[in-house]
Formats: structure tokens, sequence, C-alpha cells
């Protein structure tokens, strides 16, 4: 695995851990679900510069799966998985919208089921 793509996935792994490790406290929901986007945008982006990609500078989940998907047409299944969880990039780090705990469990078990994915693909 090239240098650079090991720092995006260890980047990703630590907002991982970040999010497992907060989804414990109460009252930090926006904080969990913002470190399962974080990590989920992360390994994305170490997939697509595995690939080759020049890295767009956005945080929209759907659009960077999308774009994996031009290389493996299985990412289609991570759409579904990807859905609601870009809002926890800006929507939720501001006042106006909250996460629940439900919205932060959901979002933590699909950050599961991508990293179980993308990881045998990253390498």
């Amino acid at each position: 695995m090239r240098e650079i793509v090991r720092e995006w996935v260890n980047k990703g792994e630590s907002d991982f851990i970040a999010a497992k490790t907060l989804v414990l406290q109460k009252g930090l929901e926006d904080q969990t679900g913002f470190h399962c986007q974080q990590a989920i945008e992360k390994w994305l982006k170490a997939y697509l510069i595995m690939q080759g990609e020049e890295l767009r500078k956005i945080h929209d989940l759907t659009a960077l799966v999308i774009d994996c998907e031009k290389y493996d047409p299985a990412f289609q299944e991570l759409e579904i998985l990807v859905e609601g969880i870009t809002d926890f990039a800006v929507e939720f780090r501001y006042p106006g919208e909250s996460a629940t705990l439900e919205d932060v469990q959901d979002a933590l078990d699909k950050t599961v089921k991508i990293r179980r994915f993308l990881m045998p693909k990253i390498g």
C-alpha cells in the first residue's frame, strides 16, 4: 500500500475509534456522527487515491461512492448505507439540528459495514 493511501486509511481509523469512544458519552451524538462521516470519507478517498484519482475537496459521501463505482460497480451497495451520514459533516455541527442516539447508532452500524466492505479493497 502506498504511503499516502495508508495515511488516509489511518486517519479514517482514528475517526472510527473516536466515534466508538464518543458514542458511550451521552450528549455527544453530533460529534459521534461527525467522526463516522469523517472515517467513511477518508476511507473512500484512500480508495480513490489508490486508483490514481485527484481528490475533490468534498464531504458528500454519495458523490464519493459514485466516484468509486467507476472503478468497481460493487460500490453501488454503499449508496444506501451512506445516505444521511453526510448530514453529520455540516448540518449537525451547527445550531438548529441535533442528532439523536438512534441516528448515531444507525450511523455507527453503517460505518462498521462500510469499513468491512472497504478494507479488503484498499488492502
